[in-house]
C-alpha cells in the first residue's frame, strides 16, 4: 500500500505541474491574444491553442484534486454514522467511481487510437489530436489509480479492529 501511495503522490505532482503550466500558458495566451487584438493584429487559432490546454488541465488535475480531497464534499448525514459505517460507505462509492473511471480511462485510449487511425487534425493549426487525448487517457489513468489506494484504504479501514 505504502508504494502505491508514493507512486501515486509523485505521479499526480509531475502531472499536477504540468496542468499547472498548461494553465499559465493558457492565461498568457488569452491575455497575450487580448493585448495584440487592441494594438495590432491577435494570434491566430488561440481558440485551437486553450481548447487543447485546457483538456490538459482539466484532466492533469484530477489525481492530485483526488489525492488531497481538494474536491467538494457535502457528507452532513454520513457523519451520523459511526466510523466503520461511514468506511463501509466510502469504499463503496469508491469501487463505484473507480468502476467508471477505468471505463471512461480505456474508452478514451480506444478513442485516441482511433483518431490516430484517422489522422484527425485540428482546423487551423494542423496539429494532431490524438497525443493530447493519449496525454488526457493517462492523467485518468492516474485518477483510477487515486481512486484504487482510497478503495483499498476504505476496505482495509472497514476490516480493522
Amino acid at each position: 500500500m505504502d508504494y502505491l501511495d508514493k507512486f501515486n503522490k509523485n505521479l499526480s505532482r509531475v502531472f499536477v505541474w504540468i496542468a499547472g503550466s498548461a494553465l499559465i500558458a493558457v492565461m498568457l495566451l488569452a491575455v497575450g491574444n487580448m493585448f495584440l487584438r487592441a494594438f495590432y493584429v491577435p494570434f491566430g487559432a488561440t481558440w485551437e491553442l486553450v481548447g487543447f490546454l485546457t483538456a490538459i488541465v482539466t484532466a492533469f488535475s484530477l489525481g492530485f484534486s483526488q489525492l488531497t480531497k481538494a474536491h467538494v464534499a457535502i457528507d452532513l448525514l454520513i457523519q451520523l454514522f459511526s466510523l466503520r459505517v461511514r468506511l463501509f460507505l466510502e469504499s463503496i462509492t469508491t469501487l463505484l467511481s473507480l468502476f467508471l473511471f477505468s471505463v471512461v480511462t480505456w474508452h478514451i485510449y480506444k478513442y485516441a487510437g482511433r483518431v490516430l487511425e484517422q489522422g484527425v487534425l485540428s482546423e487551423t493549426l494542423r496539429i494532431p489530436f490524438y497525443p493530447i487525448i493519449y496525454a488526457v487517457s493517462a492523467a485518468f489513468f492516474c485518477f483510477t489509480l487515486v481512486l484504487l489506494a482510497d478503495f483499498l484504504r476504505a476496505v482495509i479501514g472497514v476490516f480493522k479492529k
